[in-house]
């Protein structure tokens, strides 16, 4: 390489009549491959990752390309690497595989909604009293309306559809009031026809019920509200108003408390019926839902029929 360097000065000298100074030739150094083989070998990591590949030196060059495992992914890896992914397995609605969908938290229908808005209620009398026998002021002798009264509760969602009520159950309650036949008077308070005692309440008895879970003639379950212990005072012709009432409460958190008024529902009223004199009373035959309301377990007061 000196000799080279030596001519081209000579031809430099005859060309262009300058003195040009030799250059001293520069041995290259050859310890670039020992150098990464150190480093890989300082990074115990790097080499349990992938050991790098030696790089060949050049007489003719003495620049380097970094390790392979430096290096980026030429494009058949990359195209392997997407197959990969794209054979990763996928759920219904084409999304990467569970593994990356646990922890997502999911959106459950809250169960704290107050459907009291939504919801509608309908008392029909499905048993109608006919008559019974006035007790005046023998309490303890006083016979109950018959065939006992039997209200049934309909409860409806927003849909149309007939439901059960299960939570709101223990806060609804029925309650009897008593008008005269033809409905226009209520009459709580009343007097002897004779005028002989100072006006007494009329309505005695149970009148407030619960809602039980019964079944009717068909074996349909339904709620009913019953009446097998109410009785009146003194003779006429009169008529029971049922009322539904709630009980509780509702605050803003959805948590439920017993009121301090009642909240009216729904109503109904019985047809017409006959308060007797004690002699003159004939109790009616039972009907065929009294009896199976016996069956079923409800606790009504059953009188056969008996002759004047």
């Amino acid at each position: 390489m000196g000799t080279s360097v030596a001519q081209e000065c000579v031809d430099d000298k005859t060309s262009s009549t300058r003195l040009i100074r030799p250059i001293t030739p520069i041995k290259p150094v050859k310890c670039i491959s020992s150098n990464y083989k150190k480093l890989f070998h300082e990074i115990p990591c790097e080499s349990a990752r992938a050991s790098p590949k030696s790089v060949a030196s050049s007489d003719h060059s003495s620049t380097q390309s970094p390790p392979s495992a430096w290096s980026l992914p030429t494009q058949s890896e990359s195209s392997n690497q997407s197959t990969a992914w794209s054979q990763t397995p996928t759920n219904d609605r084409g999304s990467p595989s569970n593994q990356f969908a646990l922890g997502q938290p999911r959106l459950q229908p809250s169960s704290f909604l107050n459907d009291g808005q939504t919801r509608s209620y309908h008392l029909d009398v499905v048993q109608h009293p006919q008559r019974t026998a006035e007790f005046g002021s023998a309490s303890l002798s006083r016979l109950p309306l018959a065939p006992p009264v039997v209200v049934q509760l309909i409860v409806r969602d927003r849909f149309g559809n007939s439901i059960i009520p299960e939570m709101e159950l223990p806060f609804l309650i029925a309650h009897l009031s008593l008008f005269s036949d033809d409905g226009s008077r209520a009459l709580d308070m009343g007097s002897s026809p004779t005028g002989g005692a100072p006006p007494r309440r009329l309505l005695y008895g149970n009148i407030v019920s619960s809602p039980q879970k019964l079944r009717d003639l068909q074996g349909r379950l339904g709620l009913y509200f019953l009446f097998p212990d109410v009785s009146i005072r003194w003779r006429g012709r009169f008529q029971l108003g049922i009322s539904l009432l709630r009980i509780s409460e509702t605050d803003s958190s959805g948590v439920m408390s017993i009121a301090a008024q009642g909240t009216v529902l729904a109503q109904a009223r019985t047809r017409p019926f006959d308060v007797l004199a004690h002699e003159n009373y004939v109790a009616p035959a039972l009907t065929r839902f009294t009896q199976s309301l016996l069956r079923q377990g409800a606790r009504i007061h059953a009188f056969t029929p008996n002759s004047p």
